[in-house]
């Protein structure tokens, strides 16, 4: 009986343990790798659907039976399993599958790894580009990759930037790079109508392994941006939104300008103005009333305010195994920090991706609409005193007051009497109130991809991708407005205008591509991709102009108050005009990657591209490349390296093209093609016989093609230390671009002395880069990176057979041996101690005050910098976080013509000139470095070196600091992350540039509008 009981009791206990060890129970745990903690991680039951995700601190709670598998997976790791057992707290530290080098690379048309890459090129991430207060993703760009020269010559909210990858490589032809957004090639003239938040990453290609599968659009390099998709994690949405609001101001300047006393002193010195005439006395002011002047008017002040602008953006993350999207809404609001310009955009994105259940059929659609209200401040760089903004600001007298202007009709007649342009101010003031202008722009790019894999190694792909992008451009000038009377012709009763400007254009791409993977022998890996391609685009516009408005009854933009015309004159009614140009290109590509046990890789790629730029046998042209890798990091000798973690050495060679010969816009240069003979007709007196005008033969050469691109280089990639505590790229490149399109001289006996063709000129670029970034402190608490780039490029021409190899065109001089129009000048030497007049350096090296051309000298100076680049540091402690970026140019210079003006004394009486003028020249004030108010000599300095100023700086880009708020404040509520942060652009420069703004795209700069300082305040709310 003992032993049955004992028998039972066992039995019992048995299935008590069962029990237990089938009951489920909550497992939680920690998720970290090497640098610390991983929010976002998957956690899955092993055969089951149950599974859950890391929160921000990398932890994670989940339902288990003991016995069970847990799964843990995340992007770029090893998945780590780990069996269920007694206890109830499962941590793991995953591991890289092998290096950071293992993170995705996009080559345009294909994806690979780091490790397995062979071009040159630089990512920029969504946390660099999202949340900046720019209207433009290209700005935040700046600074942030080797090679990349990016100069935003104005401070209109969205204007377009000069962009150009490792140095200027023609004379005549255009610079931009080729942009790629989602496959899409798209047009970029500007992208004020697309979200910078939107952007997942922005790629930077730069040698000829990676652009010369781009053919002949590719020879400046190349910019691929991917948008946001949503994520794969089973039935997960996200929301976040962003609000993001602050104030821009104009940056400070060292001109040293006269105040109003100062400027009447002046003029009773010069003998001219206002301080020569006192109104009130018809004689000259007293020192007694220039001190008690009373006005002294800051007309930069006027003309200039601190701007306010805010973002909100929001957007919706859906996940999904098989199908996933991402959306997004965007508004920005952003005044101009000049009177009157101003940028405000609405945006829709939408991202959708999908696959099949045995994931052999992908799709995905990409939509993006955007809207923007766009006001522009006119003839910006330009002498139109009555139409320049910033020459009012600049130039105006401070004597004059605002209180002065009371309508239109009495600004004109200030004007009439007083014959100068002292009123200037007040013209603008009426401009001010009665000129409007404002760009409608609706940009819509949408694109739909489809793949399918055929058999186990093969894959079809294709994709259509359309963008339309309309403008409406309008302006009026109110028929009562001092620029109306100022303009209007005898007998003309109205004034005024308005001008109604349309333009469409229309981008269409077509690709079928298939690619072709096999691996053998398990050491060998081959992949082939074929592709062809078809690019259409159109451009039509047509432009009305109304002359002659009813005051009475115009209203701006709604065709109210047009006069019709008369018998009597044709002052009034339309004129119009109308544009229709294309460009057609058909390409055939393909590429072959051949890998041997990661080790050691070649790829080759090759293109011919047939283009309707040009006719006969020139329309198809071919380009290729080859490039080679050494991953030294996985050879036997340093597998076990405690130094190197990654070591990588790369080179390629190729050729690639640039069709767009004549510089502007993708349609210039299309209409007259370059490659036909044109007649023209003017009136000039060199073209005039026997009292009648002439045609004038403008010869084309029908042999013209494409400008090629020559490039090698040589890279090395590393990452040192433990944890790839100090990782880094290096560069060397040579970019020779041959058959340059540029005059060459011919016979006479052809109707021309000269013939733009595709000469035996060549622009050579060699230079190197560095990129590093260095983890300070990197544990689990306190993160701490310092990073820099930097890049040095050597531009020279050769070739020229013209004027004996040298293009002169004013001040500036294209010659063999030197660089892309650089300064030519004559050495400006001081002023004569003896007579005050300037000073200038002779080519027999004595001084001269009367220089003559033949004294100019090539200087080796451009507006293109030798050196640019950019550093910062990132910091994340305990929740608190900061970023910065420097940039910096050196080696650059511009003329400085706003400094001329004021150094100039027959300015006196209508505009403002520097104080520095009272410290001219006198015989009694012989040691200065000031002219002579009344020197011969002074317009001389304008073909001279004297207002050529160094225009290099470092420049504090962005700085953000912030806090994220911990998790465990958010575990009760909807919320998974929010941050608050500060941020300011462009908040300090150091510069011996005097201007207002070092950043410039132009040679010589005049009453530009600068870059403003933007300060603001955010919130990143996710839920």
């Amino acid at each position: 009986m003992r032993s049955k009981f004992k028998w039972i009791f066992t039995l019992l206990l048995a299935f008590s343990m069962q029990f237990s060890f089938a009951q489920e129970k909550t497992v939680t745990g920690v998720v970290s790798d090497d640098k610390g903690t991983l929010p976002g991680a998957n956690v899955v039951v092993k055969g089951t659907a149950r599974g859950v995700q890391t929160d921000m601190d990398g932890k994670y709670a989940i339902k288990v039976k003991q016995g069970e598998t847990l799964v843990f997976s995340f992007i770029g790791m090893k998945d780590v399993e780990k069996v269920v057992g007694a206890s109830n707290t499962v941590s793991v530290k995953m591991e890289p599958t092998t290096s950071v080098l293992q993170e995705v690379v996009v080559e345009g048309y294909r994806t690979t790894t780091k490790a397995a890459t062979v071009v040159a090129q630089t990512t920029v991430n969504a946390k660099t580009i999202e949340n900046r207060p720019n209207a433009s993703f290209i700005q935040t760009l700046q600074g942030q990759v080797a090679g990349l020269n990016i100069q935003t010559g104005s401070g209109q909210p969205g204007a377009k930037s000069t962009v150009i990858i490792r140095g200027v490589g023609t004379i005549n032809a255009n610079t931009d790079p080729l942009y790629v957004i989602d496959g899409m090639p798209t047009n970029g003239d500007n992208f004020r109508s697309l979200n910078p938040n939107d952007i997942e990453s922005a790629t930077v290609l730069k040698d000829a392994s990676a652009i010369a599968i781009y053919g002949n659009r590719g020879s400046n390099g190349v910019i691929v941006v991917k948008t946001r998709k949503g994520g794969t994690e089973q039935g997960k949405t996200k929301f976040r939104y962003s609000l993001n609001t602050g104030f821009t101001s104009l940056q400070g300047n060292d001109y040293s300008l006269a105040n109003a006393k100062e400027l009447l002193t002046l003029e009773r010195t010069y003998g001219v103005g206002r301080g020569n005439l006192n109104p009130a006395t018809g004689v000259p002011f007293t020192d007694a009333e220039i001190n008690a002047y009373p006005i002294d008017t800051d007309w930069v002040d006027y003309f200039f305010d601190t701007a306010a602008s805010s973002e909100h953006n929001f957007s919706v993350e859906s996940q999904g195994k098989s199908l996933s999207s991402y959306t997004s809404l965007n508004y920005l609001d952003q005044e101009g920090i000049l009177k009157s310009t101003g940028l405000k955009r609405f945006t829709l994105r939408n991202n959708l991706n999908g696959k099949s259940e045995n994931e052999k059929f992908f799709y995905s659609t990409n939509l993006s609409l955007g809207f923007s209200k766009n006001n522009e401040a006119t003839n910006l760089g330009t002498g139109a005193i009555n139409r320049n903004y910033v020459l009012g600001a600049t130039l105006s007298a401070p004597y004059i007051s605002p209180d002065e202007y009371i309508d239109p009709v009495q600004v004109f007649d200030l004007y009439q009497a007083d014959g100068t342009l002292l009123y200037t101010p007040l013209f603008l003031m009426d401009k001010l109130a009665t000129y409007t202008n404002q760009t409608d722009e609706l940009r819509l790019i949408g694109s739909l991809e489809a793949g399918y894999e055929i058999f186990k190694n093969l894959t079809f792909k294709s994709r259509t991708g359309i963008e339309s992008i309309q403008n409406r451009f309008t302006q009026s000038e109110h028929p009562i407005s001092f620029n109306a009377l100022l303009f209007v012709n005898p007998g003309q009763e109205f004034g005024g205008f308005e001008d109604v400007n349309n333009r469409r254009e229309t981008y269409f791409n077509q690709l079928w591509q298939l690619d072709y993977t096999r691996k053998f022998a398990e050491k060998h890996t081959v992949r082939l991709l074929a592709a062809t391609e078809y690019n259409f685009n159109q451009l039509n516009s047509n432009n009305v102009r109304q002359r002659g408005l009813n005051p009475s009854t115009f209203v701006p933009g709604t065709g109210s108050g047009y006069l019709a015309d008369i018998t009597a004159h044709d002052f009034y009614g339309p004129q119009a005009s109308v544009g229709k140009l294309k460009r057609n290109l058909l390409s055939y590509f393909g590429t072959l990657d051949y890998d041997f046990n990661n080790k050691y890789g070649i790829v080759g790629s090759f293109r011919r591209d047939g283009t309707s730029a040009f006719i006969g046998d020139r329309v198809w042209g071919e380009f290729w490349s080859v490039g080679a890798r050494w991953n030294i990091d996985n050879e036997a000798f340093l597998k076990d390296s405690k130094i190197f973690k990654v070591l990588k050495m790369r080179g390629s060679y190729g050729t690639v093209g640039n069709q767009r010969i004549v510089d502007g816009t993708v349609f210039a240069g299309l209409n007259p093609p370059p490659y036909i003979n044109t007649l023209g007709v003017s009136a000039a007196a060199a073209n005039v016989y026997n009292g009648q005008a002439i045609s004038t033969l403008t010869l084309g050469y029908d042999d013209l093609h494409w400008e090629t691109t020559e490039q090698s280089n040589v890279g090395l990639d590393f990452e040192l230390f433990n944890k790839s505590r100090l990782r880094g790229t290096f560069d060397w490149y040579n970019r020779n671009t041959i058959e340059v399109f540029n005059p060459d001289p011919i016979s006479p006996i052809a109707g021309a002395t000269t013939l733009n063709r595709n000469s035996k000129a060549n622009v050579r670029n060699k230079g190197v880069e560095l990129s590093l970034a260095f983890d300070v402190v990197n544990n689990e608490n306190f993160k701490f990176t310092l990073r820099g780039n930097g890049s040095y490029n050597d531009n020279s021409v050769d070739g020229l057979i013209l004027n004996d190899g040298r293009t002169i065109q004013g001040n500036y001089i294209t010659a063999n041996g030197g660089r892309v129009y650089e300064f030519y000048v004559i050495p400006y030497a001081g002023v004569n101690p003896a007579n005050g007049e300037l000073l200038f350096q002779a080519a027999d090296g004595t001084l001269t005050e009367n220089p003559v051309d033949a004294d100019r000298v090539a200087t080796g100076k451009s507006e293109i910098p030798v050196y640019q680049g950019g550093f910062g540091f990132d910091i994340d402690y305990k929740g608190f976080f900061a970023t910065s970026n420097f940039s910096f140019s050196q080696k650059v210079w511009r003329f400085d013509f706003d400094l001329d003006g004021f150094y100039d004394p027959t300015s006196l009486g209508q505009f403002v000139v520097s104080n520095d003028l009272l410290n001219a020249w006198t015989p009694t004030n012989t040691n200065t470095d000031v002219p002579a108010l009344n020197a011969l000599n002074l317009g001389t300095a304008a073909n001279s070196d004297r207002f050529i100023q160094d225009a290099s700086f470092v420049r504090l880009r962005y700085l953000q600091v912030g806090y994220r708020i911990p998790k465990k404040f958010l575990d009760k509520t909807f919320i998974s992350g929010l941050s608050f942060y500060a941020q300011g652009e462009n908040i300090y420069t150091w510069t011996k540039w005097r201007g207002f703004d070092a950043e410039s795209d132009r040679a010589a700069d005049q009453a530009q509008y600068p870059t403003p300082r933007i300060i603001s305040f955010g919130m990143d709310l996710r839920f």
